[in-house]
């Protein structure tokens, strides 16, 4: 009996490898897309994974940016990521000052362009791999092709009046020396960092590349200097092209320009109310009659009117 069933056993068990290879070749392999894929050393970049396994409890990724010329040695940590349960993510990575660093040691014989290599790896629970030491178990890798190894240089400039204030003051913001007639947007930085908290005001430039308009600090104002947890301190605006899509909590270097802000209360105004005024004081105010005193005042006038007559009487008597 087991003689006669011997080859279906086999040919079920070829079967049933061939599926188990076939499910095997269908788990894709780990990658990364950079968006855009070449531009300036300095760039905030879009990267986009797909194919990764996740993990139980939700594990996090750190993408690290490596040193030139190594496979595995850290030149920077750029950002950190938390792989969904498709195996997929997307998150923001800025360059930035490492970036055009990374582009200048590779760049040594002054070429014009080069690639960065940009590199993510499971985050154990721990810190992110110091800068200069190997990182290990690097899942997945992509390329960023930079256009140039120095980092850019605004030539915008902007001025706040008043420089100081309340944290929700109302401040004109002044700019020259941006693109004519181009969108801007105005951001409120988060404190100590490179992020935005939200939009504080859009405008559009003169022919001259210079603008003037009011911007009302108000609850984000004060939401910064409560993060910046001291009574005074630098509040940071910043300017960019109104196209850019900025998400707040995110990084948005290289911003065109920033100026500061010295806020001088982390509480938001009081709202002045309608207080009667008392009559004394700086500033005396008479107590305007009511409604229920003017009453009061014709009833007298009244009760005085009757008695002039009864009163009158009584004095040629």
């Amino acid at each position: 009996m087991l003689v006669r069933c011997f080859p279906s056993l086999v040919a079920a068990f070829a079967v049933f490898a061939l599926g188990t290879a076939g499910m095997a070749r269908a788990q894709p392999e780990p990658t990364m897309v950079i968006s855009p894929s070449s531009g300036p050393c300095d760039a905030t970049l879009e990267v986009i994974g797909s194919g990764f396994a996740p993990r139980m409890p939700p594990q996090g990724l750190v993408l690290y940016l490596l040193q030139p010329g190594t496979s595995d040695v850290n030149m920077g940590s750029l950002s950190a990521a938390f792989v969904e349960a498709d195996g997929g993510f997307t998150d923001l990575a800025s360059l930035h000052d490492v970036g055009c660093e990374a582009a200048q040691v590779d760049s040594a014989a002054a070429k014009p362009t080069g690639r960065l290599v940009i590199a993510a790896a499971w985050n154990p629970g721990g810190p992110p791999v110091a800068r200069g030491e190997p990182i290990p178990d690097i899942i997945a890798v992509a390329q960023y092709e930079y256009t140039t190894t120095t980092p850019y240089v605004p030539t915008e400039t902007m001025e706040i009046f008043p420089t100081s204030g309340p944290c929700d003051a109302t401040v004109e913001v002044s700019g020259h020396g941006f693109p004519p007639s181009t969108a801007i947007r105005l951001d409120m930085g988060v404190p100590k960092g490179d992020g935005s908290m939200g939009k504080l005001a859009s405008l559009t430039t003169d022919a001259s590349g210079r603008f003037v308009t009011n911007v009302d600090l108000g609850a984000l104002g004060c939401r910064a200097a409560v993060l910046d947890d001291h009574f005074t301190g630098q509040l940071g605006i910043s300017a960019d092209l109104e196209e850019r899509v900025i998400e707040a909590g995110h990084g948005i270097p290289p911003i065109l320009t920033r100026t500061g802000y010295t806020y001088t209360t982390s509480s938001t105004s009081p709202t002045p109310g309608a207080f009667p005024g008392t009559g004394s004081g700086p500033d005396p105010r008479p107590t305007p009659l009511t409604p229920l005193s003017l009453a009061g005042l014709l009833t007298a006038l009244g009760i005085v009117l009757l008695l002039a007559p009864l009163c009158a009487r009584r004095l040629r008597s």
